[in-house]
């Protein structure tokens, strides 16, 4: 077993999916904060890389739905905006946070569970560095499920998988790492680098074919397919086969229940809070 799942012997252990996104901005610190101080054993947030090479934690390729970069008159002339188009310096010109209070996407701002103190902290919210949620990550000794975002197309993608490694080398995170992607070529190099870091294949749509043995010959250490397209079934299956399965997007509780009780290591979450009161009632 990995070192990552050393901590996780149980089942039902829940992940807050981007952190805490249902009260605060998705991807950001005060997301990860969220998600540590709300009940959750472990975050996902997704990984990207600058224009000018650096690593940074945004789930789009495009940045208009969760920056205010529309309303920058210097990057007017640059839609689509993609992410992989800008440098750190001018990400971090950026408002990552304010959107989450006109959007309000989850309703909580309505209902009054992002209390009025912590907007001016949300609005005050950048794109972050890799480096630093690693660093906080270890600091909390709080595990982090890392999603390598498909690079293909850009400069970054025959680069991501050694950068971040390289990261997690750096800041002594490796046994709180977890690496999952939908591009399953970045998980063959992360075992090509380094066969300690713990890796998970996301999927979507459909299961692949034989899967069992799809799982075996990447050497993963575990499977993540949307919940949707996923039974108990499946799961008893690949957990008796040693495969570790976590579900994600749980938002029911009794959803995130069925998949506990089927052997799921983890739920992703939208609603960690919830499922955690939940879980101690």
């Amino acid at each position: 077993m990995k070192p990552f799942f050393e901590r996780f012997s149980g089942t039902g252990y829940i992940c807050a999916h981007r952190g805490a996104r249902s009260i605060a901005p998705e991807n950001t610190l005060m997301a990860l904060e969220k998600a540590r101080n709300g009940g959750a054993d472990l975050w996902e947030t997704d990984v990207q890389v600058t224009a000018d090479g650096e690593l940074v934690l945004f789930h789009d390729y495009t940045l208009e739905r969760t920056t205010d970069v529309a309303g920058c008159p210097e990057f007017v002339d640059r839609r689509p905006w993609n992410l992989a188009d800008f440098t750190l310096a001018e990400l971090q010109q950026l408002d990552a946070g304010s959107w989450f209070l006109q959007a309000d996407p989850f309703g909580t701002i309505a209902t009054g569970e992002v209390p009025e103190g912590d907007f001016s902290t949300i609005s005050k919210q950048r794109i972050p560095l890799l480096r630093d949620v690693l660093d906080d990550c270890r600091k909390y000794d709080f595990p982090v499920n890392l999603e390598i975002k498909d690079q293909t197309g850009t400069a970054a993608d025959v680069t991501i998988v050694e950068q971040i490694l390289n990261l997690i080398k750096t800041t002594a995170t490796e046994h709180l790492v977890l690496l999952s992607s939908f591009n399953h070529n970045y998980l063959r190099q992360v075992k090509q680098f380094n066969r300690t870091i713990a890796t998970a294949v996301l999927v979507e749509k459909k299961h692949p074919q034989d899967l069992l043995r799809y799982l075996c010959d990447l050497d993963v250490d575990a499977y993540h397919p949307d919940q949707l397209i996923t039974a108990a079934t499946l799961v008893h299956q690949l957990t008796a086969a040693g495969i570790v399965v976590n579900l994600w997007t749980v938002n029911d509780i009794e959803r995130a229940q069925y998949f506990a009780a089927a052997g799921a290591t983890f739920i992703c979450t939208d609603w960690p809070q919830r499922l955690f009161v939940a879980s101690h009632s």
